[in-house]
């Protein structure tokens, strides 16, 4: 119980920042950053896609309702994110029985490992809508590619802080 409202005050924390990001700080347009891919990563292994995905679809609503975008980006990009968790999950995830308990017994590279081809799905899919066709490829890849090691940068130091020292490996 303690450790379920330990992450749903994280949540409501992290989609409260992103509206504020999203608002009130312009980093450059080469740089997209996303606090809330974070909670999409951090679900239990025992969700299945169709709640991962309307998980998703619920929290880029509200940031695309809390920030200034274009409506709907952040809620695709987030339920295409949740639509590939899981089968990515179990590429990538710990073959041990022990780790495969929560996400946060991984450590900080099996997390990287399983974290980066979710923020590479999400980014794929917000910046393809964001650009409709309209912006060169070569500034779409750049912006892509900032943003993927800005955004993995980001989620690492979010585990790095938010999960109990004592049970990483």
């Amino acid at each position: 119980m303690k450790n379920t409202l330990r992450h749903i005050i994280m949540a409501v924390l992290l989609v409260l920042a992103q509206g504020a990001l999203d608002n009130y700080v312009n980093l450059t347009v080469f740089l997209d950053l996303s606090l809330c891919l974070y909670i999409i990563l951090m679900l239990p292994f025992r969700w299945g896609t169709v709640p991962a995905m309307l998980t998703g679809f619920v929290i880029g609503l509200t940031v695309d309702i809390l920030g200034n975008g274009i409506p709907g980006m952040s809620a695709a990009a987030m339920t295409a994110a949740g639509l590939c968790r899981k089968g990515i999950l179990s590429l990538t995830g710990p073959r041990d029985k022990e780790k495969r308990q929560s996400i946060e017994n991984f450590g900080i590279r099996g997390f990287v490992l399983y974290s980066v081809p979710i923020i590479l799905i999400y980014l794929g899919v917000y910046i393809l809508l964001d650009s409709s066709g309209f912006r060169q490829p070569g500034a779409s890849l750049a912006r892509l590619a900032i943003s993927l090691v800005a955004n993995t940068a980001l989620m690492a130091f979010l585990y790095a802080i938010s999960t109990d020292s004592t049970r990483r490996n």
